[in-house]
């Protein structure tokens, strides 16, 4: 598997850690959900930077009081055609404030490259033979007609600002 880096943040190096692995003192460890919620902050007493591994049909508000304590979350596309995990992304990034790593695995297709890094994802894992189709995918254009989860200003948003601009002279 490759790592594309959607961002040019640093991205992070941790274990996917199975429901029932104890993390190495200080490893940088991702694991699900449930057993976070589990174990609550004892988890966090152990392993250093830990992430969360999200399915797509996680609802964002269960990670609400576990945002300052997590370094990172993974979310798992069970297939390409799942746009769940686009929501999942944005609404970590716009309702809770999440400024941490977001990875994309599963089942993803260049063609997604850049509606992952629009909807707020850092990093993507992809199969080796797909990483040059993602970098690619990436430079295909630079302006947009819907807003991103940062605001961005669309084209369509832009015209209309300088249409208005054009009525007011």
């Amino acid at each position: 598997m490759a790592l594309v880096n959607l961002t040019g943040i640093q991205a992070g190096d941790f274990a996917v850690l199975a429901e029932d692995q104890t993390p190495y003192e200080a490893a940088a460890v991702a694991v699900p959900l449930s057993r976070l919620k589990d174990e609550g902050d004892d988890f966090f007493k152990v392993a250093g930077p830990v992430g969360a591994v999200l399915a797509t049909d996680t609802n964002y508000t269960d990670l609400a009081p576990l945002m300052n304590k997590l370094a990172f979350v993974v979310i798992d596309f069970p297939a390409f055609g799942d746009g769940r995990g686009f929501s999942l992304a944005v609404r970590l990034r716009k309702d809770l404030g999440f400024k941490g790593e977001i990875r994309a695995t599963g089942p993803v297709i260049p063609d997604q490259a850049l509606f992952l890094l629009r909807a707020g994802f850092d990093t993507v894992e992809v199969a080796d033979t797909r990483e040059a189709s993602f970098k690619a995918a990436l430079k295909r254009f630079d302006a947009f007609y819907q807003t991103d989860y940062t605001g961005q200003v669309s084209l369509a948003h832009a015209r209309h600002g300088k249409d208005q601009e054009r009525k007011a002279s």
